[in-house]
């Protein structure tokens, strides 16, 4: 029974995030130019379970057709609303012998590892590359002092992965930026390249480069 089981063995999938710092988005007011710092950890990436909010988190029980639930959440700690974009970079890999560090394997299909996010997340279809990067915006600027948000709620494996990705590990890398929710259709467009449409209310309906 070695590996007669697909991934019956497969190696634990590893997160690691980054927390994208800096400042907001330049934004013209009567003329003159007006920069609001924050700093690194004003948008933070909450890892449940973890207790960080950066470094390593190990999901268990990756098998064909299975689900992995595990929550991601992004949390607003500074003191003005911001939206947030966050890019997802998934792959395969594989662990060296006695080693906790996943070496990525690119002959093997990200495809087959879906993403569930959270419904109020707005995928840009025309960013990423290869089924392996997905970039989502936050519909609604995130206030400071509120509850952190959900991200990402699960991972799905395809049932019909062969013998090749036995004992395979699948990584993460989660990156999130923000932008100021005051002009935010300039700043998103300054600092990301895009131009939001956004409702009366303050909530981003589609996005486009």
């Amino acid at each position: 029974m070695k590996k007669k089981y697909i991934l019956m063995g497969v190696a634990a999938a590893l997160i690691t995030t980054t927390i994208i710092g800096g400042s907001l988005a330049a934004i013209q007011v009567n003329g003159e130019d007006v920069r609001q710092d924050i700093n690194t950890r004003t948008l933070s990436i909450e890892l449940t379970g973890s207790g960080t909010t950066e470094g390593n988190l190990y999901l268990e029980n990756a098998m064909p057709g299975g689900v992995i639930d595990k929550d991601i959440k992004i949390e607003n700690t500074a003191d003005t609303p911001l939206y947030a974009r966050v890019t997802i970079r998934k792959y395969w890999g594989d662990y060296g012998s006695g080693s906790n560090v996943l070496t990525k394997d690119y002959s093997k299909d990200t495809d087959k590892i879906s993403l569930e996010v959270n419904g109020e997340w707005l995928e840009d279809k025309n960013a990423g590359d290869s089924g392996e990067t997905s970039v989502y915006y936050y519909r609604s600027p995130i206030e400071p002092g509120t509850e952190p948000v959900d991200i990402l709620k699960s991972l799905k494996i395809d049932a019909d992965l062969d013998n090749s990705y036995a004992d395979k590990g699948i990584g993460l890398e989660v990156e999130a930026e923000a932008v100021q929710s005051y002009a935010a259709q300039d700043a998103m467009l300054s600092e990301w390249g895009i131009w939001a449409e956004i409702d009366e209310n303050g909530t981003i309906i589609s996005i486009e480069e």
